[in-house]
C-alpha cells in the first residue's frame, strides 16, 4: 500500500465491516492491497511484535475484500503475502483473532496451517507473556473470538516458513483446504472444567457487584449466585446440546476467555452485568456457516427459548404469590439476571455481540427472531 492509498483502504474496510468496526481499524506495520482493474477492492493490515527476548510474533489484524473481488482468491492471496512478510521478519508465531462463526476467515486460516490456541496452551507456551499477545492481537477486548495461531516447530525461536504455492482453486470459504491444520478437540472433562470455571468466575463477578453497590455478602447471597449462574448457563447449554443432537450436529463447548475479562471490567468499573458464558460450536474446525445455518439456528433458538421460558415461569411465580417458601430473593435475582442475559442473547445480533444466539436466530429465521425479541421486551415491561 502506498501512503496516498490510506484513505481508500480505510473506505474499503468500512464498506466491508461497517462504521462501528472501522473505529477499531489500524494500518499496523504494513498493509497490502488487492487491485481489480486498477481499483483497490481489498486489503490486509499486519504487524510484528516482540513476545519475549527470543521470540517475535506476527498479527494479521484485518483482511477484507469487496464483493466484486470475491471468488477470485483475493483474500487468500492477501494472506499469502502476509505470511511471506512474516517469514521474512523471522516471526516465531503468527496470530489472528477470529469470531467463532466467521468461517470465511477461519477456513482460510486453517488452510494455511492455523488452529485455535486454547488459553491453557497460550499459558503453557508463553506464560505471563500471554498478556502481551492479547494486547497486540486485540484478543483481550473481544468477546466470542478465538486466538488462531500458526507456530513454528522450534519453540526456541524458529521462524514461520514462507507459504507454499497454492495447489488447488480457491473456494468460496477462503482458499484451498489441502494444507488444513489438524484441530485438537477438548475432551468432555476439559469442557466441563472450563464451563465450571466460567460459571464460577461469573458468580465471583456477581459477588463483587453486590459489594460495589453497598450490599452485604451474606451466606445466602453467596450461595444464591453460586447455584443460580451455573444453573442458568447449564440449562441454556443443555437445551442447545439437545437441539443440536436432534439435528445430528456434533458440538463442543468453548469458553470466551477474553469475554470473561470484559465481563469483569463491566462489573467492576460500570456496575453492570455482561454475561460471557461461552457457547457450543460444531466440532469440525472447517465447515461453511451457511451450510450449517439450519442446524445452528435451531440450536440457538433452543438456547434462547430456554432462557425465555425460565424467565416467564419465574415472573409468573413471583406475581402469583403462591411461592412454596417465604424468601423470594433467589427467584428475583434469577429473573433480573435472565432479563439482562436476554438483551445480549436475543436483542443485539450485531458486532460486537454476534457471538450470542440472536445473530444465529436472525440469520436462520427472521420471523422467529422477531418473536423472541417481542417475548424479551415483554418480559422487561410486564
Amino acid at each position: 500500500m502506498q501512503p496516498h492509498e490510506r484513505k481508500i483502504v480505510r473506505q474499503v474496510m468500512r464498506t466491508c465491516f461497517g462504521w462501528f468496526a472501522s473505529l477499531f481499524f489500524d494500518f499496523g506495520s504494513i498493509a497490502y492491497v488487492y487491485e481489480l482493474d486498477g481499483r483497490i477492492v481489498g486489503g490486509t493490515t499486519i504487524s510484528k511484535f516482540r513476545i519475549d527476548d527470543e521470540r517475535s510474533g506476527g498479527v494479521v489484524k484485518w483482511i477484507f475484500t469487496l464483493p466484486e473481488a470475491r471468488g477470485r482468491g483475493a483474500a487468500s492471496q492477501l494472506l499469502d503475502a502476509a505470511m511471506q512478510w512474516f517469514a521474512e521478519q523471522q516471526c516465531h508465531a503468527v496470530f489472528a483473532c477470529i469470531e467463532g462463526y466467521n468461517t470465511a476467515s477461519s477456513n482460510r486460516f486453517s488452510s494455511r496451517g492455523f488452529s485455535i490456541m486454547s488459553l491453557r496452551e497460550q499459558l503453557s507456551r508463553y506464560g505471563l507473556q500471554t498478556a502481551r499477545i492479547w494486547m497486540h492481537t486485540v484478543y483481550g477486548v473481544t468477546i466470542g473470538h478465538f486466538l488462531w495461531a500458526r507456530v513454528s516447530g522450534d519453540a526456541a525461536g524458529g521462524a514461520i516458513p514462507a507459504p507454499a504455492p497454492e495447489r488447488s482453486e480457491a473456494t468460496a470459504t477462503g482458499g484451498s483446504l489441502d494444507r488444513q491444520a489438524t484441530p485438537v478437540h477438548a475432551t468432555r472433562a476439559d469442557q466441563l472444567l472450563t464451563f465450571g470455571v466460567t460459571a464460577l468466575f461469573h458468580a465471583v463477578f456477581a459477588w463483587l457487584l453486590v459489594l460495589r453497590t453497598g450490599g452485604a455478602l451474606t451466606v445466602e447471597v453467596v450461595v444464591t449466585f453460586l447455584v443460580l449462574i451455573p444453573a442458568l448457563f447449564g440449562i441454556r447449554l443443555l437445551a442447545m446440546k439437545l437441539a443440536a443432537s436432534m439435528k445430528g450436529l456434533s458440538t463442543e463447548y468453548r469458553p470466551w476467555d477474553a469475554g470473561m475479562l470484559l465481563s469483569l471490567v463491566v462489573h467492576v468499573l460500570f456496575g453492570g452485568i455482561m454475561p460471557a458464558p461461552g457457547t457450543l460450536y460444531p466440532k469440525e474446525q472447517v465447515y461453511r456457516y451457511r451450510d450449517e445455518l439450519p442446524r445452528l439456528g435451531f440450536m440457538a433458538f433452543a438456547g434462547a427459548a430456554e432462557l425465555l421460558g425460565a424467565g416467564w415461569i419465574l415472573l409468573l411465580l413471583l406475581r402469583s404469590g403462591v411461592l412454596p417458601f417465604a424468601d423470594a430473593l433467589p427467584l428475583q435475582v434469577a429473573l433480573t439476571y435472565i432479563r439482562v442475559f436476554l438483551i445480549f442473547d436475543v436483542l443485539i445480533p450485531i458486532f460486537p455481540f454476534e457471538c450470542f444466539n440472536g445473530k444465529r436466530i436472525l440469520d436462520w429465521n427472521r420471523l422467529v427472531w422477531v418473536v423472541c425479541v417481542a417475548a424479551t421486551i415483554a418480559l422487561w415491561l410486564v
